[in-house]
């Protein structure tokens, strides 16, 4: 950790723990930080406060029983405050940055077999209060055909949750327990996925990305190996956590593939695997990198990626320029009053928008494998971001500055003197 850079008492930290042994050891060491490293002249803490979260995951991967309760202790017993949040409240309008958006997205395609090219529509629906947020959960990763598609809108998902979690507890830094083994698994995945625009934020040791949360990975520098040896000399219990491709063949997805070839890797030549993350740790971010954000994972998206796309793959063109929409009687042209179907007597239709502009292009590529799905609000609310930024850039030119409408008050006050 950096202690020049700490300022004491004035860092906030959220520390994302999973139960498994990188995030357990990282917990032990912020404790035995900030507990016997205070600043020398004020002899403060250097962290005013660590809060810690735990994104319960057993919705989808289950679990034992007793997972979520030695989680918990984990903290508890470094007298930390844990909060437990079920990884489908993404669905909660709660996790928003606006904390009232009631809407998600509905993105439409044609099948699961689509040209990562074609347009992707969508259309902005309330919420169906008939459904739990569970089986929206559900409902999303099983309209993904492709496991590595699921395993990404896992982690997007995931970092979602911690970021408004962050924020919302207005902690200046969360921590990540990402170690050099699984750093250098994310450099070869994410790569082969077509991410390599945003893979220096995503390996980075410290990143300022997402505005006034800073994402810190302390434990970069260290192997899977040696913090597992750490936790041994030290009786720090784990706990183990499945994932989407447990007890699957390596075949299973990218990730899964990846993860079998650097722990191989590990175990033989432990030196090549943190060479690997030492040389991907000195990626820099390009100068393309503006601030537009990809809606659903939240990362950079590269200017005009899809008509790049558009010129090296095959695009069809899609027909259906409309989805027709229940009946209604609104006089509203863009949607349903969202009345009761035996209230409407008029048929109105919706025009679809794409959105293929606001996907990065590792997002895009995904969507070939993904059928009619729903995202959690905070896509809907990105997408509503990005439109009204554009809006906003499209008008700003027939805006007056405060210098030039102060001018233009002086001008008109010598006129008057004049006449």
């Amino acid at each position: 950790m950096e202690k020049a850079s700490l300022k004491p008492g004035a860092e906030k930290v959220l520390v994302a723990l999973s139960g498994g042994s990188s995030s357990r050891a990282m917990l032990q060491l912020l404790y035995e930080y900030n507990r016997e490293e205070p600043h020398k002249k004020s002899k403060k803490q250097v962290f005013k406060s660590v809060e810690v979260c735990f994104i319960d995951e057993s919705t989808i991967v289950g679990g034992e029983k007793d997972t979520v309760e030695n989680v918990l202790q984990m903290a508890q017993k470094l007298n930390y405050n844990i909060m437990r949040i079920p990884l489908e409240d993404i669905f909660s309008p709660d996790y928003t940055t606006s904390g009232i958006y009631d809407n998600v997205i509905k993105i439409s395609t044609d099948g699961v077999h689509r040209k990562p090219s074609q347009e992707l529509f969508h259309s902005i629906q309330q919420q169906s209060e008939n459904t739990s947020n569970r089986d929206k959960l559900k409902a999303l990763l099983d309209g993904a055909s492709k496991t590595t598609v699921k395993e990404d809108f896992y982690c997007f998902l995931k970092l979602s949750l911690l970021l408004q979690y962050a924020q919302r507890k207005d902690c200046t830094r969360l921590f990540l327990g990402d170690s050099s083994t699984r750093l250098a698994i994310k450099t070869i995945s994410l790569t082969s996925k077509g991410r390599g625009f945003s893979l220096p934020l995503e390996i980075a040791g410290e990143t300022q990305w997402f505005g006034d949360t800073k994402i810190m990975r302390p434990m970069k520098d260290m192997l899977s190996k040696e913090i597992g040896l750490y936790n041994q000399f030290l009786h720090l219990d784990s706990v183990f956590i499945p994932s989407l491709t447990t007890m699957l063949p390596p075949k299973a997805s990218i990730e899964r593939l990846t993860e079998d070839f650097i722990v191989g890797l590990e175990r033989d030549y432990p030196s090549t695997v943190s060479t690997v993350a030492r040389t991907a740790a000195k990626l820099k971010p390009s100068e393309l990198m503006q601030d537009e954000k990809c809606i659903i994972c939240l990362m950079p998206r590269q200017p005009n990626t899809k008509s790049w796309q558009d010129r090296f793959t095959v695009a069809n063109t899609n027909s259906a320029a409309y989805t027709s929409m229940p009946t209604c009687s609104s006089s509203f042209s863009d949607g349903c009053c969202n009345v009761t179907s035996s209230e409407c007597s008029k048929p109105v239709k919706r025009a679809n928008t794409d959105i293929s502009d606001l996907l990065c292009y590792g997002c895009r590529v995904n969507m070939r494998d993904v059928g009619d799905v729903t995202f959690p609000p905070y896509v809907a609310e990105k997408v509503n971001e990005q439109r009204q930024e554009e809006l906003r850039r499209q008008i700003e030119v027939f805006l007056l500055s405060d210098d030039e409408e102060e001018q233009g008050e002086i001008g008109k006050e010598v006129h008057i003197q004049k006449r």
